[in-house]
């Protein structure tokens, strides 16, 4: 019986060659399949939102407000609406089946000593899959980074970076087409007032250096309560929440100051993103918005910083949440007034297809 023959060297390159391109060609498939499931979480989140959103509206008679001002974190004893000092996210809470961390903190005086406030921390530090695209990153903590001297606002405070670190989201509510600038700076965030005393008789019309505040047109701001009702423009032409831009050099860093804060903060660039820019503070709006000031939707770019964009780590566009629950995926190359009307609750305009 004659011994079996071995592969040649030749034959043995010539099968590792058709492996590799059979590699090749079947790894953009791998990819895009993994991508497809990550974007149709991602879609998925939006649309658990929206319920929550509407149900909030249903049960208070408003949308989500995003609280007092970006100095400000929840307070589980205040309710919702004006009323309540933390963002938006945190008032859907209950109405996404997550009642258990809205409770947190409950019956703790968040004005007490730091040592009380210490009791609201498994709130901040709780990741929390729902505020999470998958494409971005993991639902995991991230560092409490100090480079803006960043802190836990005044009614919650005790993380430091030694000691905690916080989830953000890759997620932001609307607030409208007309974000105001001061000086030809962006600027939209109001910090509220500098205590619960302070809150009292804090006149809202102003913010804590005295400069009278924005006029906003979106649906959810500094203590907003807008109704379905005033959304003139239809409720599938006015958006509600949408990926948020992140600089992709600072996803796990909280270097980004536009991703430093928590998933509850009040009012601020992490939380609450704008179509367009460019109106002086004030209380009448300036139209129309300079094109080169419309802030169309970005793919996430490592060192490229953008603090009030809405965008995402998607490289087919953008998903955003409209006002009657939809989920539609906008494309970067939108055209910059349809995005720039979309922002608004009544322009009295409907964006163009």
């Amino acid at each position: 019986m004659g011994r079996q023959r071995a592969f040649t060297l030749v034959e043995l390159l010539v099968v590792i060659a058709i492996i590799g391109v059979l590699v090749a060609l079947l790894l953009p498939a791998v990819q895009a399949a993994r991508e497809a499931a990550r974007m149709k979480q991602c879609t998925n989140n939006l649309k658990q939102m929206g319920l929550g959103c509407l149900n909030h509206e249903s049960a208070q008679g408003y949308l989500p407000a995003s609280g007092w001002g970006w100095r400000w974190q929840p307070d589980p004893d205040r309710g919702y609406g004006k009323e309540q000092p933390g963002g938006w996210a945190y008032n859907i809470l209950a109405y996404v089946e997550l009642q258990n961390l809205r409770n947190i903190g409950k019956g703790v005086n968040p004005s007490g000593t730091d040592t009380q406030r210490t009791y609201m921390l498994p709130l901040v530090t709780t990741p929390v899959p729902l505020f999470t695209c998958p494409t971005r990153r993991q639902p995991n903590t991230y560092p409490l980074n100090t480079h803006n001297g960043n802190y836990l606002a005044n009614n919650l405070r005790g993380c430091s970076p030694s000691n905690c670190s916080l989830f953000r989201s890759d997620y932001a509510a609307c607030s409208g087409n007309v974000m105001p600038s001061i000086g030809g700076s962006q600027w939209a965030e109001e910090d509220g007032p500098a205590s619960y005393v302070a809150a009292a008789n804090y006149d809202w019309r102003f913010d804590q250096s005295g400069t009278r505040q924005g006029w906003l047109n979106g649906v959810t701001f500094q203590r907003s309560e807008i109704r379905l009702g005033q959304i003139t423009d239809g409720t599938s032409n006015t958006l509600l929440i949408g990926e948020r831009y992140i600089n992709a050099d600072r996803y796990f860093d909280g270097a980004d100051p536009a991703d430093d804060q928590n998933l509850f903060v009040a009012h601020d660039r992490d939380m609450n993103r704008y179509t367009a820019e460019g109106v002086v503070r004030g209380t009448t709006p300036v139209t129309p918005v300079a094109a080169n000031r419309i802030l169309t939707p970005l793919q996430d770019r490592p060192g490229y910083q953008l603090n009030f964009t809405f965008g995402s780590a998607h490289s087919s566009g953008v998903n955003v949440l409209f006002c009657d629950g939809s989920v539609r995926l906008v494309s970067y190359s939108v055209n910059p007034e349809t995005w720039r009307l979309y922002g608004g609750r009544d322009d009295d305009m409907v964006a163009p297809e």
